[in-house]
């Protein structure tokens, strides 16, 4: 490719130094509005030649190094083919390499021995042959011809219906992703909401003072709350690696002794464990956290009596919106909804020496 640029250069010096005369060096260098080697005439030796329209449709004997707004070879080459253009078409027979650098790229002839495209746009149409390799950087590709010898490129968009001989090894590049519309954004907020709200009325219902006790911490022991949420995601993470360090270890242990029965009985058990002890701290952190901060949030508004169903529901419907609103802010968004977790996820672990202790009394 840094080939195709010097030459691209030289050749465009060339051509303001040869307007006057559009032939140099016995024609061997040629220049002007249009360059074309018509159907009938051989040039022998190689063939230099820029303009904005660069035709061959007779016959070189050499190397054709060609720039241009549009170059196309339906002729013949006997030597190898070096083009910078807009677009290039080779319809014609190159015996040696086609090296093209081109907005479009199109091969319909054939092409003795390797094929290098960079290019937007590329296509060994039905019927063209390459001799050798083919090997391409281009933003789309179809290759319908036959290779006789290997594929190899990275391209946004492959298609193939053609022949390969040899190898194949195409990197096909991933579009990026658009970012998402404002009213994604909205619909991703509002379900978000709706399953946060739901899991809370849940909580409401099922367990309506762990929840409140949960809130309280977050009115009351901020501090205490948001440095429980810290110690409770790293327990967390400890509890779930020291469990599958000492499964896997019993598990060795018992394999060892020979009972295999229970090798696999562990091994299940302690999987089973992890896996219960992961899902719900997922849902704690998911919902749960939320559900706690949207409770305290929602009391400050409806007051310290807010403790019934229906307005505790109230409550929380509002404080679960200020929260899911403030995690939507940009940039700081995120950190916000973090900060908000650890809170909310110390609130519910402080609540449940409480809960413990209730179930206690009425035990007694």
């Amino acid at each position: 490719m840094k080939g195709i640029v010097f030459m691209a250069v030289a050749l465009a010096l060339l051509s303001a130094a040869a307007l006057a005369q559009e032939t140099e060096l016995g024609g061997k260098v040629r220049s002007g509005q249009e360059v074309t080697v018509p159907a009938g005439e051989t040039v022998r030796g190689d063939l230099y030649a820029s303009a904005g329209t660069v035709r061959v449709d007779g016959r070189v004997e050499g190397d054709l190094v060609a720039t241009g707004g549009e170059v196309t070879v339906s002729g013949t080459v006997t030597g190898d083919v070096l083009a910078a253009a807009g677009t290039t078409t080779i319809s014609g027979q190159v015996d040696g390499d086609v090296r093209v650098g081109a907005g479009q790229a199109r091969v319909e002839g054939r092409v003795g021995e390797d094929l290098l495209v960079g290019a937007g746009q590329a296509t060994v149409a039905p019927g063209a042959e390459v001799g050798g390799d083919l090997i391409f950087g281009t933003g789309q590709m179809r290759m319908d011809g036959a290779v006789a010898g290997s594929v190899l490129g990275a391209t946004g968009s492959y298609t193939r219906s053609g022949s390969v001989a040899g190898s194949e090894r195409v990197s096909v590049r991933q579009p990026e992703e658009q970012p998402p519309t404002l009213a994604e954004r909205a619909l991703d907020r509002l379900r978000r909401y709706l399953s946060i709200l739901v899991v809370g009325a849940l909580l409401l219902w099922l367990a309506p003072r762990m929840l409140q006790g949960a809130a309280e911490s977050v009115r009351r022991r901020p501090l205490a709350s948001f440095g429980t949420g810290i110690l409770a995601v790293v327990g967390v993470v400890v509890v779930l690696l020291v469990l599958v360090l000492v499964t896997v270890l019993v598990a060795v242990v018992l394999g060892l002794l020979g009972l295999g029965s229970l090798t696999g009985a562990t091994a299940f058990g302690g999987t089973l464990a992890a896996g219960i002890i992961a899902f719900l701290f997922f849902l704690a952190v998911a919902f749960g956290a939320q559900t706690a901060v949207g409770l305290a949030l929602g009391r400050l508004l409806f007051g310290e009596d807010a403790r019934s169903f229906v307005r505790g529901f109230g409550g929380l419907a509002l404080g679960v919106l200020v929260v899911v609103l403030l995690s939507a802010i940009p940039v700081v968004g995120g950190w916000l909804e973090a900060l908000l977790v650890l809170l909310g996820l110390g609130a519910l672990v402080l609540a449940l020496p409480r809960r413990r202790r209730r179930l206690a009394e009425r035990a007694r």
